[in-house]
């Protein structure tokens, strides 16, 4: 199937409620690929607690560097797709109904991504600069920026799927109140 095309912000959904569907599976199955990323991140930097060589430490670190670098990556891949398709859409559609505006719910949603994104970014600071003869204190704390990004993206992405499939789900139910 082809990926969710919102350049008609309504047409989409009443043409083709599949593509709806295929949205709302295409936002579960990736956050559940970037969650398996997460999940592999926040293990390798709370090892590094537990490390006695300091220059070990560097060396996940290190590592640790470039697999964020590449989540970061799939993550503003993802989140290019929910802010140019899935987003707009769900935003339209629903700023024409006279219910309370969904609009807050989506800045806290971007808010959280942003404050995670400068939790990497103070991650991958704080490393430039370390070598082994740093002391485990500064190995724990630049990990520690790492694994706070891990836990407010989990919890992103969960409010987002909280916030995201409900909603979805009420504008097919209208497409079927509307063509039943």
């Amino acid at each position: 199937m082809a990926p969710l095309s919102i350049t008609c912000m309504l047409g989409i959904a009443s043409s083709n409620p599949d593509e709806l569907d295929f949205a709302t599976d295409r936002l579960k199955e990736e956050h559940s690929q970037l969650r398996q990323q997460l999940k592999a991140l926040e293990h390798s930097a709370k090892e590094v607690s537990l490390l006695d060589n300091p220059a070990e430490g560097v060396q996940v670190l290190q590592q640790l560097r470039q697999q964020t670098a590449d989540f970061v990556e799939a993550l503003e891949r993802h989140a290019e797709w929910e802010d140019q398709q899935l987003f707009p859409f769900l935003l339209d559609y629903f700023h024409r109904q006279s219910a309370p505006s969904i609009t807050p719910s989506f800045w806290v949603l971007e808010k959280d991504h942003q404050l995670a994104i400068s939790f990497i970014q103070t991650f991958h600071e704080t490393i430039i600069d370390l070598t082994p003869i740093v002391i485990k204190k500064q190995l724990i704390e630049a990990a520690a920026h790492l694994i706070q990004a891990c836990l407010i993206l989990n919890d992103h992405f969960t409010m987002e799927e909280q916030l995201v499939i409900p909603l979805t789900e009420k504008v097919l139910t209208d497409l079927e109140s509307f063509f039943s």
